[in-house]
């Protein structure tokens, strides 16, 4: 797990040399008039089609669906999706409930798009088009470098339907953010203890917190909610306690504003904050545990997964545990 998180500058290297053939797909989608969107994926690919499902919204204006595979795995229902743009992702490609999702799809008529790290997956056979993560193999359970790829290839996607290019430097700054990370949480030993820890992000960021909080479940077996900032002041603030720890996830680029009355509301029941992404935030005997200095909000949180993917692996092994089972 941990090499393969130092693997993701290698991998944005790899994508932005190959943009040719993300450029063609946008020139596809772009000659069509979708009336509707709809993304598909499951556990760390779901989080990070919401990441995508934010930047389609946010970007290009237009209201996108989460699919819902059990509506034919489980129930059978076709749905009518004529004129329907469904774009999957999945590092291996071979979900049952994914693939059954998409072949009713498409027989109902929708365009589909599938971003996956094998070509000869059959959900990259169903595809219209695909789009190849080009992770290389993945051998730890907890997928990394594949999540951080499905958040780069959404937004290379959105970039070319808007005829923009990705920040310049990008992997220089994604190997940055990565050693200098790891070493911030190496020393972040109050949080490698802690077993009531509570994630927090909103917009693009909430993807990741979703994922830190899977990241942290699935290698150091203990329960970590996540919330976006605004819905956590609408009840589940409720269970915080002055021994809890809270991860604030506030990428650079975004505005402060939208998380403020959190971050206030939250410092006034427990000192154990962490944060991940902008430095700028964090309050005296706060920690902060690294981030990109991107002044882009959504290609800042791309970067910033590589460090909750280094903090839950460091977590795990501060525990005894083996993140890579």
């Amino acid at each position: 797990m941990y090499s393969e998180i130092y693997e993701f500058p290698r991998v944005i290297t790899d994508s932005l040399a190959r943009l040719n053939a993300v450029d063609e797909i946008a020139a596809i989608l772009k000659s069509k008039d979708f009336a509707t969107v709809q993304v598909l994926g499951r556990g760390t690919s779901g989080n990070a089609s919401l990441f995508l499902k934010y930047l389609i919204e946010v970007r290009l204006g237009i209201l996108v669906a989460d699919a819902s595979p059990s509506t034919t795995s489980i129930y059978k229902s076709p749905i009518a999706m004529r004129n329907n743009l469904l774009i999957g992702m999945s590092q291996s490609g071979k979900s049952t409930d994914l693939v059954e999702f998409a072949r009713t799809a498409i027989e109902s008529g929708a365009y589909f798009v599938a971003m996956t790290n094998d070509v000869s997956s059959p959900l990259a056979q169903l595809a219209h088009h695909h789009i190849d993560l080009g992770v290389g193999p993945e051998l730890a359970v907890a997928a990394t470098k594949s999540y951080s790829s499905e958040l780069l290839h959404g937004q290379l996607l959105v970039d070319a339907m808007l005829n923009e290019n990705p920040p310049a430097k990008l992997a220089e700054e994604a190997e940055r953010v990565i050693k200098d990370s790891d070493l911030r949480i190496q020393r972040a030993t109050a949080l490698h203890q802690a077993d009531d820890i509570v994630v927090l992000g909103r917009g693009y960021s909430l993807a990741n917190a979703l994922e830190l909080s899977l990241k942290i479940k699935e290698t150091s077996l203990i329960n970590v909610p996540a919330n976006s900032a605004a819905e956590y002041l609408h009840g589940p603030i409720a269970a915080l306690k002055e021994s809890s720890s809270v991860i604030f996830l506030a990428p650079s680029g975004q505005d402060y504003s939208v998380i403020a009355a959190t971050v206030d509301r939250v410092r006034a029941i427990t000192k154990n904050i962490f944060w991940i992404g902008s430095s700028e935030y964090c309050g005296e005997k706060e920690t902060f545990l690294g981030g990109s200095t991107i002044e882009n909000e959504s290609y800042s949180c791309i970067l910033d997964s590589s460090v909750l993917q280094l903090l839950a692996n460091q977590l795990a092994v501060a525990k005894g545990l083996n993140p890579d089972a």
